[in-house]
C-alpha cells in the first residue's frame, strides 16, 4: 500500500468551547530548568496522552502545558504570545498556508525554527515536506496525523433506522427524505460554530473542483480559473439542496458543534459530515457499546465518482526563541518515532502522518487509507489557498448563506476577491 506520507495539505479543525488548563504533567517536584518544557496545543486529548508519554520515557523532565479548546482562541493567543516573546516552547500549527497558524504564515514571520538536520526531517517525502516546510524549503513542523472528511456514522442509531448508508448524490437526497419521515434526523450541522461550515463543501468540491482537476488552485493562481467559473457553484447549490430536503437538524446556525456533537453521539441524528477525529467528542455523549463508520461522502450520480478530501491533521513546530531547545527537538523527534505517532492518531481518531507499524486502522481510518491506495482522495483546498482570508470569508459567508441574507453567487465573488488579495 502507498505510504500516508505521499499526502499532503491539511484543514483547521478541532473542538469549539474554550477552556485551558496549565498542568506539569507527571512529573512532581522542582525541575531543573533544562528538564523543563513549555507546550500549548487546541484540543488537549491527544496531546495530553503524548505529553504523558514522552514523560515517562524520559525521567526527570515536566512538560508545562497549555490546552485551549477553541481553534480561534488558540490562534489568537498563541499569536499574540509569538509577538510578545511569551509563547511556549513548542506549539501545534496547521500544515501548509491559509491562516494565521498555518506553517507558511508563521515561517515568513521568522517565528519556527529550522528543524531540517533533525533525522525524521530527512525521511518526509516531497508532498509531507511541502506542508510542513517554510518558503525556502526548510522543514519547520513534524507532521503527526492524516485527517478525513466524510460522512460518519453512529451504527447502531442508522441500523435502527433501517436505512442504507448513500454511495450516489440521487441516495443522499433520498436517504435524506427517508430518515425525516422516521423522525430522525439524517446529518447533524452545527454551524454556530464557525469551523464546521467548510466540512460539506469541502467533501462535495472534492468530487466535483479538485478530484477532476487536479491544479485547479494553480490555475486559479495563475488566473486561468475563478471560485465562481467553476463547479464550486455547484458544490454549493447542492450544501443548499441538502438543507431544503430536509438533511439537517433545525437551525443549524443556532447550533454549536457540542450539540451537534451530542446529538449524533445519541443517535438523534444518524450521522455527520464531519472531520474523522469528531469521533472523539461524540463518544461522549453516546451510550456504552455505539460504535461509528465512515464511508466516503458523495456528490455525483457515480459511486466511482466518489473523492475523500485527506490532510496533514495536525502538526507541532519549535518556537524559534524557545527556552529549551533541545527538550524541544527531542519532543519532536518523540512525535516522529512510530509510538509517538501511533500513540497521538489513535488518541485522535486520526492515521499517523509517517509509518508507524503499531497502528491498527479501524472501520473510521480503513476507508481512507483505501481512497489514497486507490487514487480516489484530495488535499483540503484550504490549504493552497495563497492567504487566510479566502478561509475566512468562506467560513463566514456559509452563515450568511444559510440564513438566506447572500446567495452562492456572492459568496463566491467574496471569496475570489480574497483570493486575489495578496496574487
Amino acid at each position: 500500500m502507498k505510504s500516508v506520507r505521499t499526502i499532503a495539505s491539511a484543514c483547521c479543525l478541532a473542538v469549539a468551547v474554550t477552556a485551558c488548563s496549565t498542568s506539569g504533567g507527571g512529573a512532581t517536584g522542582a525541575a531543573s530548568e533544562d528538564k523543563v518544557l513549555t507546550l500549548a496545543a487546541a484540543g488537549q486529548g491527544p496531546a495530553k496522552a503524548a505529553v504523558a508519554a514522552f514523560e515517562k520515557a524520559n525521567p526527570g523532565v515536566t512538560v508545562k502545558t497549555i490546552f485551549t479548546e477553541d481553534d480561534a482562541s488558540y490562534q489568537q493567543q498563541i499569536r499574540t504570545q509569538l509577538s510578545s516573546g511569551t509563547a511556549p516552547d513548542v506549539f501545534r500549527m496547521w500544515p501548509g498556508g491559509g491562516n494565521t497558524m498555518a506553517v507558511r504564515d508563521l515561517s515568513k514571520d521568522g517565528m519556527l525554527m529550522d528543524l531540517s538536520a533533525e533525522r525524521w526531517a530527512g525521511g518526509l517525502g516531497p508532498d509531507l515536506k511541502a506542508v510542513t516546510s517554510d518558503p525556502a524549503g526548510k522543514v519547520v513542523a513534524v507532521p503527526v496525523t492524516i485527517g478525513a472528511i466524510g460522512a460518519v456514522w453512529n451504527d447502531q442509531a442508522l441500523r435502527a433506522s433501517g436505512l442504507a448508508k448513500p454511495a450516489t448524490w440521487p441516495q443522499v437526497l433520498a436517504f435524506c427524505r427517508d430518515a425525516k419521515a422516521k423522525g430522525v434526523v439524517p446529518f447533524a450541522l452545527g454551524l454556530k460554530s464557525a469551523w464546521v461550515t467548510q466540512l460539506v463543501p469541502y467533501a462535495l468540491t472534492a468530487s466535483l473542483v479538485y478530484g477532476p482537476t487536479r491544479d485547479f488552485t494553480q490555475r486559479q493562481l495563475d488566473g486561468k480559473a475563478a471560485f465562481a467559473d467553476s463547479a464550486w457553484k455547484q458544490a454549493l447549490e447542492k450544501y443548499l439542496e441538502m438543507r431544503d430536503e430536509g438533511c439537517f437538524n433545525d437551525s443549524p446556525n443556532g447550533v454549536g458543534y457540542d450539540e451537534q456533537m451530542r446529538m449524533f453521539g445519541q443517535g438523534k441524528a444518524l450521522g455527520v459530515v464531519h472531520v474523522l477525529s469528531a469521533v472523539q467528542s461524540a463518544i461522549e455523549y453516546a451510550p456504552q457499546g455505539t460504535t461509528f463508520s465512515m464511508t466516503p461522502f458523495p456528490a455525483t450520480d457515480s459511486a466511482d465518482g466518489t473523492y475523500v478530501p485527506v490532510s496533514v491533521g495536525i502538526v507541532y513546530g519549535v518556537n524559534a526563541k524557545a527556552e529549551n531547545p533541545a527538550l524541544a527537538k527531542k519532543f519532536m523527534e518523540f512525535l516522529a518515532s512510530p509510538e509517538g505517532q501511533a500513540l497521538y492518531a489513535t488518541a485522535s481518531g486520526s492515521s499517523p502522518a509517517l509509518t508507524s507499524p503499531a497502528f491498527k486502522a479501524d472501520a473510521l481510518q480503513q476507508p481512507v487509507l483505501d481512497a489514497v491506495e486507490s487514487g480516489r482522495s484530495t488535499l483540503y483546498p484550504d490549504q493552497s489557498w495563497p492567504n487566510a482570508k479566502v478561509q475566512q470569508e468562506h467560513l463566514t459567508s456559509i452563515q450568511e448563506l444559510f440564513n438566506g441574507t447572500v446567495d452562492v453567487p456572492t459568496v463566491l465573488s467574496r471569496m475570489d476577491k480574497a483570493f486575489a488579495a495578496t496574487t
